[in-house]
C-alpha cells in the first residue's frame, strides 16, 4: 500500500474498531435514519446502524481507487481521488463515533459533509481533464483553459461552502456543538 493511502485506510480501520467496541453496548434496535428535524424516522438493528454506512463509504472508496488505477486518463488525478477517499474514510469514522458518544446524528452528518466539501474543494483546483473527476459542464470541454478555470472556480466555491457548512454547529458554543456534552444554556 502507498503511504499516501494510509490516512484513509486508518480512518476505515478505526471505524471498524469503534463499531466493534460499540456494538455490545447498543440496544437491539437503534435509529438508522433521521428526518430534517433530527428526529429518528426509521429504526434498524445495531449492525445496520454501525457497520452498513461505513461499508457503503468503503465501497465508494474502492470504486474511486479502481477509477484511479484502471482509467489511464485519471491517473493524473490521484490527489483528488485520494482526498475523496480520505473524506469518505472520515465520514465512515464519524458514524460509529457519533453513535458511540450519543451525538446528534444530524449534526454529525452536517459537520462531516462540511469537512468532505472543504477537503474536495482544497484539491479540485488541480484536477486534470477527465471523465470521472471535476466539474463537468458543456463549456469545460471546449478547451484546456476552460477546464482549468472552471475547476479552480468550483474548488473555491466548494472550499467556501465546506468551511461555512453548516453555520449552527460551527458558530454554537462547544457545549452545544457536541450533543454528548451537557447543554447548559443551549
Amino acid at each position: 500500500m502507498n503511504i499516501k493511502e494510509l490516512p484513509a485506510a486508518l480512518c476505515f480501520l478505526g471505524s471498524g474498531v469503534v463499531a466493534a467496541l460499540t456494538y455490545p453496548r447498543l440496544p437491539q434496535t437503534v435509529p438508522v435514519h433521521w428526518g430534517l428535524d433530527s428526529a429518528p424516522d426509521r429504526f434498524g438493528s445495531r449492525f445496520e446502524a454501525l457497520f452498513v454506512p461505513p461499508l457503503i463509504f468503503l465501497g465508494a472508496a474502492v470504486l474511486l481507487w479502481a477509477i484511479e488505477h484502471f482509467s489511464p486518463r485519471d491517473r493524473s488525478n490521484g490527489p483528488v481521488l485520494r482526498a475523496a477517499r480520505l473524506g469518505l474514510g472520515m465520514m465512515a469514522l464519524l458514524v460509529p463515533v457519533a453513535l458511540a458518544l450519543n451525538w446528534d446524528m444530524a449534526r454529525a452528518a452536517l459537520i462531516g459533509t462540511g469537512l468532505l466539501l472543504a477537503l474536495l474543494g482544497n484539491v479540485l483546483g488541480r484536477a486534470q481533464p477527465s471523465v470521472f473527476v471535476g466539474l463537468r459542464t458543456p463549456w469545460v470541454y471546449r478547451s484546456r483553459r476552460a477546464w482549468f478555470a472552471s475547476q479552480r472556480r468550483s474548488a473555491l466555491w466548494l472550499t467556501a461552502l465546506g468551511e461555512s457548512w453548516p453555520p449552527p454547529p460551527r458558530c454554537a458554543p462547544v457545549r452545544c456543538s457536541f450533543p454528548g456534552w451537557p447543554r447548559w444554556g443551549c
